[in-house]
């Protein structure tokens, strides 16, 4: 008969290990974006045959969001400690009530928590993602800007259910 809870312990520990990888993508996200804001630096003043000529707001969005990549664990840690500077009151009084027994749905719980924590890490890395858009002025439908603050939110509440 097949072990249910040592599928749902190995279940946890996946979604445990894609953490770092995200972490790593955004790092090498924000490298990219940092190449892309000194080439739109170095193009500025020149001819340029096609497209859009970069614009001082492109360049610091692409600058913000270098930050806000390379700086995505530190962020992600300050969410799940005291909700992004807030304070402890703030994250103990938007505490969720978990599920702190040993028994038999405890594996249940630690995946289910595990994969909350990484989706919320991937909210925040495409927050970034859509404000880079957003400042490039190639957000499509809707605007990228206010799509990006939704996944930010929606990030730090999923941190917030995971860890507290």
């Amino acid at each position: 008969m097949p072990d249910f809870a040592a599928f749902l312990n190995e279940f946890a520990a996946l979604g445990k290990a894609f953490v770092p990888l995200v972490y790593w993508g955004a790092l090498l996200v924000g490298v990219f974006f940092t190449g892309s804001a000194l080439l739109k630096i170095a193009k500025m003043g020149h001819d340029s045959p096609g497209g859009k000529p970069p614009t001082w707001a492109g360049i610091g969005g692409n600058l913000l969001v270098t930050v806000g990549c390379t700086m995505l664990s530190a962020w992600v840690d300050s969410f799940t400690k005291d909700f992004g500077g807030l304070g402890e009151g703030v994250a103990s009084q938007m505490a969720y009530m978990r599920d702190g027994s040993s028994g038999s749905l405890k594996p249940l719980w630690d995946a289910i928590y595990a994969w909350l924590f990484l989706l919320g890490v991937c909210a925040i890395f495409r927050a970034f993602l859509l404000f880079n858009r957003a400042a490039q002025g190639d957000a499509q439908e809707g605007d990228g800007f206010w799509r990006g603050f939704w996944h930010i939110l929606g990030g730090a509440i999923l941190l917030n259910i995971a860890t507290h």
